[in-house]
């Protein structure tokens, strides 16, 4: 089916948001000193179960991820070296479970060591860490071992995994405390401090094990001896860079506390500025570069009301205390704010909660109106709920934005279509400020040269001609070269419009380029390679965009189709039955794995899912249900 990608009835392309646009890019993360040493590895073989353990001196940083035909289990471990006394070659004991082998990747950052196990089809396998170290289980299909100590053995019946969702901070008495809030005392943790090199500031940094810090802003400025905060996921938690605003490291504390990590920053040197002379001062690191006076005084408002608010005047209670309340356990844990709005505009209100939140924001043109409103030292979101509440709106929320809408109307996400082989694209390079308010900053004389050629862009495209338009997103991505929604929207073009899939690839790989983890990307360049019966790296490409956690519907649904169009049905299954894991069965996954269960000869399989299918209740096709009627009939022969 692969070789027909041109024909296919395609998708309307949908709008692909970041996740990952203001992460922390790979060349200002510091390296961790020392790195990973593996200490030594003990194996187990016990029947048809094989055990690796991999013993460490630190907390390793560590991806995974599965290859097909043949199933291979990939480790890749950070900065790992191996001691001296292990032998690579005689890891693994003679057995017919798996063979192992180990590669150093020095021409990345940080550098790798891969692990790499070929197991046989009938295995399965388990990665876990527990402290510093690592456990590969390796164990027949359908028999997954109880391990006692493991993550694994843990999450049935500990408690989730901590969250850190703020990062409140306060300057007092020439020092700032940074709260790290999280639902949990911090404990897992290391810190290590990193000489700046390259024009980059000394830096401090905080690893934190074990926890989710997705809810955290990616960067956040602060502008004493601090100068910013800086976040970004490391393995299983978070890596926290803490950059200096001075020519030397500060000096600084780290402790646990009830409601997370408190760390205080020594600000001896802070100079007297209005804002830190003689009050408690919390900083509000949000960008605002608003030009509407409205909204000038609007956040003139809130930050004046922020900065009269005193801490308490108990000496003893220290920062973590005095920011915890009632909030945290309601679900308001975003940024705090203090407003007092008199007969304001809605808009304006809603422009101060994107300013503020770095959320998109779309507002219906039916809402209109104004409101007085004032909340001392609240969550933003719990504002935006009262207003809701107060003029009868409400909100839907997904992909990082916000729709708000009168409660009377109605709304619906777009819907993506799918085929075989389907993928969806960013269908809207440039964004109507109409509908989603865009946080303003400065560009370059070369950024706004390019948004002007994406204006132009778009227009060519929308009226068909697609030649010209992608000129134009050429022209715009030579001047703006590290927005990959204009590389992706090219590989897009080329693969789905103009037929061109040597293109497509180069355009997809220059996304890559820039953001390893686009796995939209990596998709685009899958289906055109294996257009151009490139099959070793359409394969690496799609095993590449299953990646996400969780994995994209139409990369699973593509690597599967393409498997088994390559003669490779075991692969299939995996597949299908890895988007059952995530996604609901529908028709065309049920239909493939019967017909592969049929192509593997495996018939009481086949009738079994064609059998689930008829009793299914979705609509068949009379065409579909004589088929499944047939098959079931050959195979009760």
């Amino acid at each position: 089916m692969y070789k027909k990608l041109s024909t296919y009835y395609l998708a309307i392309f949908c709008s692909f948001f970041l996740f990952w646009a203001s992460s922390i890019q790979a060349t200002d993360t510091p390296v961790t000193e020392g790195g990973y040493t593996i200490t030594d590895i003990k194996t187990e073989l016990k029947g048809n179960t094989l055990l690796v353990l991999l013993k460490g001196d630190s907390a390793p940083a560590y991806t995974e991820y599965e290859l097909f035909s043949p199933t291979r289990l990939v480790l890749d471990i950070a900065e790992a070296d191996l001691a001296e006394t292990i032998d690579p070659v005689a890891i693994l004991p003679e057995n017919n479970i798996a063979t192992l082998t180990i590669t150093a990747l020095k021409d990345t950052n940080p550098q790798i060591s891969r692990f790499e196990f070929t197991l046989a089809e009938s295995h399965a396998y388990t990665v876990n860490r527990e402290e510093n170290d690592l456990s590969i289980h390796l164990f027949p299909q359908g028999n997954a071992p109880s391990i006692a100590g493991t993550q694994a053995a843990k999450a049935a019946t500990d408690e989730p995994p901590a969250a850190l969702y703020d990062i409140v901070v306060r300057t007092k008495d020439k020092k700032t405390e940074i709260l790290l809030k999280a639902d949990k005392p911090i404990k897992d943790y290391r810190q290590n401090s990193v000489t700046g090199r390259e024009g980059l500031p000394d830096s401090m940094y905080i690893d934190i094990n074990n926890i989710d810090g997705s809810e955290l802003i990616r960067e956040k400025t602060i502008g004493t001896n601090l100068d910013k905060i800086r976040v970004a996921t490391r393995g299983t938690g978070v890596r926290i860079v803490f950059d200096s605003g001075q020519k030397e490291l500060f000096s600084y504390d780290i402790k646990t506390t009830p409601q997370g990590l408190l760390v205080v920053i020594n600000e001896s040197t802070l100079p007297e500025t209005p804002g830190n002379a003689g009050v408690a001062n919390t900083i509000d690191s949000s960008p605002v570069t608003a030009s509407d006076p409205t909204l000038d005084a609007l956040i003139d408002s809130s930050e004046a009301a922020i900065t009269k608010k005193a801490l308490s005047p108990d000496e003893n209670v220290t920062a973590a205390q005095a920011m915890e309340d009632s909030f945290g356990f309601s679900g308001y844990k975003s940024t705090r704010i203090s407003v007092d709005f008199y007969k304001i505009d809605l808009h304006n209100v809603f422009r101060l909660f994107r300013q503020i939140s770095d959320i998109n924001l779309v507002v219906d043109e039916s809402v209109s109106g104004s409101l007085t409103l004032a909340l001392n030292d609240v969550p933003w979101d719990f504002a935006l709920d009262i207003i809701l509440n107060l003029k009868n709106l409400k909100k839907e929320e997904r992909h990082n934005t916000i729709v708000i809408y009168a409660a009377t109307n109605n709304f619906s996400w777009p819907e993506r279509a799918s085929d075989n082989l389907s993928f969806e694209a960013d269908d809207e390079v440039i964004q109507q400020e109409a509908l989603i308010i865009q946080h303003s900053t400065n560009h370059s004389a070369e950024i706004m040269q390019a948004k002007e050629l994406l204006r132009r862009a778009k227009i060519e495209e929308q009226n068909d001609d697609l030649e010209d338009a992608v000129l134009l997103y050429e022209k715009a991505f030579t001047l703006w070269s590290t927005n990959t929604r204009i590389s992706n929207r090219l590989a897009a073009l080329y693969l789905v419009n103009l037929g061109m899939n040597a293109k497509a690839v180069d355009y997809a790989k220059k996304t890559l380029n820039i953001d390893k983890k686009n796995y939209q990307a990596a998709l685009y360049a899958a289906i055109a390679s294996a257009n151009m019966d490139q099959i070793p790296e359409a394969m690496e490409y799609f095993s590449q965009s299953i990646n996400g956690t969780p994995p994209m519907k139409d990369a699973l649904i593509s690597y599967a189709t393409f498997s088994e169009e390559k003669g490779q049905p075991e692969a299939a299954l995996k597949l299908l039955n890895r988007y059952a894991e995530f996604y609901s069965d529908n028709v065309n996954t049920m239909i493939s794995r019967a017909r592969l269960y049929d192509t593997m000869g495996q018939t009481m399989q086949a009738t079994e899912q064609y059998k689930k299918l008829l009793l299914s209740g979705y609509q068949l096709v009379p065409g579909l249900k004589n088929y499944i009627r047939s098959r079931l009939a050959t195979n009760q022969e």
